[in-house]
This record gives C-alpha cells, sequence and structure tokens, in this order.
C-alpha cells in the first residue's frame, strides 16, 4: 500500500519538457516520488498526470509552485488512500494488455494559479 500523497496535474501539452518541469517542481524542494502516471484526456493536447509523492515540510509550496506553472491548468491534492481500492486502466496493444493501478480517492485540495478553486 503507499504511504504519501497523490496529487493529480491537469495541463496541457505544449512541449517535451511537460513531465520534467511536474517532476522538477518537487525535486527542487526535496520531495521524492514514488510513482507517475499520464495520459492523454482529450484531442486538445489537455494531459493528466498522477503522481505519488512522500510527505514532506515543503509539500504545500510545491503544490502552489506547480500551480503557477504555465500550461497548468490545475492541481489536485487527493485525499488518503485506501489500499485494495483502485481505478484499472487497461490498454491492448497486440497481445499485451497492461493494467495501471492508482488509489482511488477524493479530492481534498484544488489549486489554480495559486489560489484555492473547485
Amino acid at each position: 500500500m503507499f504511504r504519501g500523497r497523490i496529487v493529480r496535474v491537469v495541463c496541457y501539452y505544449r512541449d517535451a519538457s511537460l513531465l520534467e518541469m511536474i517532476i522538477s517542481t518537487f525535486r527542487k524542494l526535496l520531495i521524492d516520488i514514488d510513482w507517475v502516471y499520464g495520459r492523454k484526456v482529450s484531442d486538445d493536447g489537455l494531459y493528466e498526470v498522477v503522481l505519488g509523492v512522500r510527505d514532506s515540510r515543503n509539500f504545500k509550496t510545491a503544490v502552489l509552485d506547480l500551480s503557477n506553472t504555465v500550461n497548468v491548468e490545475v492541481v489536485e491534492v487527493l485525499g488518503d488512500s485506501e489500499g485494495g481500492n483502485y481505478i484499472t486502466n487497461e490498454s491492448i496493444n497486440g497481445n499485451e494488455v497492461v493494467k495501471i493501478y492508482i488509489p482511488k480517492t477524493d479530492i481534498k485540495e484544488c489549486y489554480s494559479w495559486g489560489e484555492v478553486c473547485g
């Protein structure tokens, strides 16, 4: 079971440094990232990136910095995850099936351009 915080970032893909920009926001404040999952949400370049982040005293600062970043629409901090309660996304590539497990949680906090939203 994952112990930490889950962050969902909704952003627009403009260049190849999208993931680097998101991850570096946490790493420059010495926050470890356990896992990352991303997917395309719409045809106009909107993406969803979900991160499993370790707890840190710099967590709130990193989230606020990320919400002020260009091309980032919304940063959501999700509630505590419950073991065994997962969203499953399956993709079929030839004969291979890939299953991705993300803990299913409720939205706890939501930020857009440094301000609380939602």
